[in-house]
């Protein structure tokens, strides 16, 4: 899978297949996939009163929808429909009805983001930035360098270069300030300081935050080199003392990454704990987004 796939989620619609005349429309989220020695991929979404599909589903169905394994499109189908599943982004699924099986996938529509990029300022009265809400900017919502800590770093990559706005080679989002240092957070694994494989990024927030979903940016070169997070567990704390496991992920070997909490937590302290990597000595992050939408 390329790391181009994350960039679809920021597109218009995406037409790969004619289009039916009584083709319908699903918008939400997948759940499932399934793919055995047949032709087809079948895929599961979740229903709701407001989102209902049109297609024949018994209560113990986990697929409503398919494709043909064997189709051109079929490889990029089945990477941006595994791609929305880990992330919990919400996508649209065109299908042609069905009322004895499940119902053909006609097209995916990936849905634009919400540009933040005005520093807007919500009802919670946390100023939001870039294309998806990051509350946790260097310079934002009174965060300073010294609301960013790590278990340690290497040369002068601290903790703070990752909340900068910037990864390595380029700027991520419009009305920031200045790349600090090399714009990344580094930290290499095999130091005796750091006991029992305890890698860990946190920013401390000046009230409690209802957190919604974060994103891990890192470099095309750090990736190459197996240098990005691969499992982590997402911890909170109110004191800074004592933390408490929220979420466990296994990250994909990409560049950019959004991913979503299956609830909202409360943090005053957002900790991403790595318990591995893909396999360099270094661990990089070059920005950690948090987002409250």
């Amino acid at each position: 899978m390329k790391s181009k796939i994350l960039v679809l989620l920021m597109l218009a619609p995406l037409h790969f297949v004619s289009i039916a005349q009584d083709t319908e429309e699903f918008s939400g989220q997948v759940t499932d996939i399934f793919v055995d020695k047949s032709e087809l991929i079948k895929i599961g979404v979740t229903e709701t009163e407001d989102a209902p599909l049109n297609c024949y589903s018994d209560e113990t169905s986990s697929w409503q929808l398919h494709f043909n394994a064997e189709m051109p499109y079929s490889n990029k189908w089945f990477d941006i429909l595994n791609l929305v599943r880990t992330t919990r982004e919400l996508i649209k699924i065109g299908y042609t009805p069905n009322s004895d099986s499940s119902c053909a996938i006609e097209y995916l529509a990936l849905m634009k983001a919400k540009d933040y990029g005005n520093g807007e300022v919500p009802l919670d009265g946390l100023t939001r930035t870039g294309n998806f809400g990051n509350i946790a900017l260097n310079g934002t919502n009174d965060l300073h360098d010294n609301s960013y800590a790590a278990n340690g770093f290497y040369s002068a990559d601290e903790a703070y270069s990752a909340f900068d706005g910037f990864n390595y080679t380029k700027q991520l989002s419009t009305g920031v300030g200045e790349k600090t240092n090399r714009g990344i957070w580094l930290i290499r694994k095999d130091i005796k300081e750091y006991p029992d494989d305890k890698y860990w990024l946190q920013v401390e927030f000046n009230e409690i935050v209802n957190v919604s979903g974060f994103r891990v940016v890192v470099s095309e070169k750090g990736v190459e080199l197996g240098r990005s997070p691969k499992h982590i567990i997402i911890q909170s704390s109110d004191n800074g003392e004592n933390y408490v496991d929220q979420e466990t992920f296994r990250l994909s070997k990409l560049a950019d990454q959004r991913i979503n909490l299956t609830e909202k937590a409360e943090f005053k302290y957002f900790r991403i704990l790595i318990e591995s990597n893909w396999g360099d000595t270094f661990i990089e992050i070059d920005e950690l987004e948090i987002y409250a939408n």
